[in-house]
């Protein structure tokens, strides 16, 4: 059974591509545009990576990270940033917090298949060394 990621993206255009690199990679790769739509994902699936997007119109998943950890069941938790047009830190500031706030993996935008591929096979390390917290394989 393949894997599955579930990637709170709130362009579609994006999420595409990013939902392409992870099937590449060999997950299943879900795809959910606002932060309520994630939890409903997180309340009815299991998936063995949770993808934020940081910045979506006005919220700020890092503000709500200990809800989105809660719900991920153990599953590890990476962040994505561009940071915002407006503030040409909070990409850096956004990503500094996320390192505080002990994500698992950090994707600065852009990022690349090879940025991909790395997390998909440390999720997979992830889970080979904790099997009793195995969620979705």
């Amino acid at each position: 059974m393949a894997k599955r990621a579930l990637v709170l993206e709130d362009s579609r255009t994006q999420a595409t591509i990013i939902c392409k690199m992870f099937q590449k990679a060999g997950f299943d790769a879900v795809w959910v545009q606002d932060p309520a739509a994630a939890h409903d994902a997180l309340k009815a699936d299991r998936f063995d990576v949770l993808i934020l997007d940081v910045f979506i119109e006005g919220y700020n998943t890092l503000d709500h990270l200990s809800e989105f950890r809660d719900l991920a069941g153990g599953a590890p938790i990476a962040v994505m940033t561009a940071g915002r047009i407006d503030d040409p830190e909070s990409g850096a500031d956004a990503l500094n917090k996320a390192r505080r706030g002990r994500v698992n993996f950090l994707l600065p935008k852009p990022f690349y298949f090879d940025d991909i591929k790395q997390i998909c096979e440390d999720v997979d390390a992830y889970w080979l060394a904790h099997p009793t917290e195995a969620v979705a394989s």
